[in-house]
């Protein structure tokens, strides 16, 4: 694995870039002995002797581009002990390595006669770090699915509840003019319309709070206005960044804003919706049974588990999110044979069935 890895992260894959890797990647399985299929920048292949039930297995390829600060060649696995650096080691060419490796230990024991009574798909995907024409884009050549593990690093903690991101433009009216004729908070003034608005959210009911996730929370990460010094501003225009959780829906938390502010709201986006699955779950109950001693949890970071609203899904996988999008990201040894392990055990417990 840890060579494997080495191979995967010196090939450059900065989302959109990555062509060479999915070819690597397609190759390696391919010479395993797996039908391996590809459309754009994303590989899929399969596994098994029956047609459902159908486990998922799905993590990504793209990396962000290096950040500030490394200490040595992102693109070259270092290793210090047992410390594996380099871009992608960590988010999540860690989990891409252990996948594969669950998957061909998976095919090597059906191969020598053993029943697993369904089907485990690999989708190896594109542009999840701009949420772009990757997962979400291939699950109709997927389905049907009937679970889904998404790789990313969690710890191996496995995050049953992911939240969500609405985002919100304001725009504040007024009416143009001369500050010397214009009374002091007078309702010409677009900015500080925009400012009462801004203070609203300091008191506004983010909803009922997740149990995993804790209540929704918003920032202002953008707001422009006004033309000139010694003109009263006619607009001001800003920007809401939420993450929600899925006990709202985007549509009434947008209509209680809407209520409350006096600028006028639209969606900018609202596509990425918050995912919650269910600890009755049978895919929740399998990777519980796999790994004992550990709870479900809701996360703050996206993934493609956005993608997967109505088919059950956990994420999981080696690393630690913290390190993900840093300088020197790392991942250990350990690590990455511990997730190789849960990922197989996972696959056997699932298909075990409930208990």
């Amino acid at each position: 694995m840890i060579e494997r890895l080495a191979r995967y992260v010196a090939i450059r894959s900065i989302s959109r870039e990555e062509g060479a890797l999915a070819e690597t990647v397609a190759a390696d399985l391919a010479q395993r002995g797996l039908r391996v299929r590809r459309r754009d920048n994303n590989i899929w292949c399969e596994v098994g002797d029956a047609q459902r039930p159908r486990l998922l297995l799905n993590s990504h390829l793209d990396t962000v581009p290096p950040a500030n600060g490394w200490t040595a060649d992102p693109f070259s696995l270092r290793r210090d002990g047992d410390r594996l650096t380099g871009l992608g080691a960590n988010d999540a060419k860690g989990c891409v390595t252990s996948m594969i490796a669950a998957l061909l230990n998976t095919k090597a024991r059906l191969d020598a006669g053993e029943r697993l009574g369904g089907t485990v798909v690999l989708a190896l995907t594109a542009e999840e770090e701009i949420s772009g024409q990757g997962l979400g884009t291939l699950l109709e050549e997927l389905r049907p699915l009937d679970a889904a593990i998404v790789g990313e690093p969690t710890g191996i903690v496995p995050m049953t509840a992911q939240r969500g991101l609405l985002i919100l433009r304001g725009v504040a009216t007024g009416r143009s003019g001369h500050p010397a004729n214009t009374p002091p908070g007078s309702a010409d003034n677009a900015i500080q319309t925009a400012a009462r608005d801004l203070q609203e959210l300091e008191d506004f009911d983010w909803g009922p709070e997740h149990p995993l996730l804790g209540r929704c929370h918003a920032h202002v990460t953008q707001i422009n206005g006004g033309t000139a010094r010694n003109v009263i501003p006619d607009a001001c225009e800003f920007y809401l960044d939420i993450r929600t959780t899925p006990a709202e829906s985007h549509r009434e938390l947008f209509e209680r804003l809407d209520h409350r502010l006096e600028s006028a709201l639209h969606v900018h986006s609202d596509r990425l919706v918050p995912v919650a699955t269910g600890q009755d779950e049978r895919i929740v109950q399998a990777v519980l049974r796999a790994l004992p001693d550990t709870q479900p949890a809701g996360s703050a970071a996206m993934s493609d588990m956005v993608f997967l609203d109505g088919i059950p899904s956990v994420k999981i996988g080696p690393g630690e999110s913290r390190r993900s999008h840093t300088p020197d990201e790392y991942i250990t040894r350990q690590e990455l044979e511990a997730g190789a392990r849960a990922f197989e055990r996972i696959i056997e417990e699932y298909f075990r069935g409930p208990i």
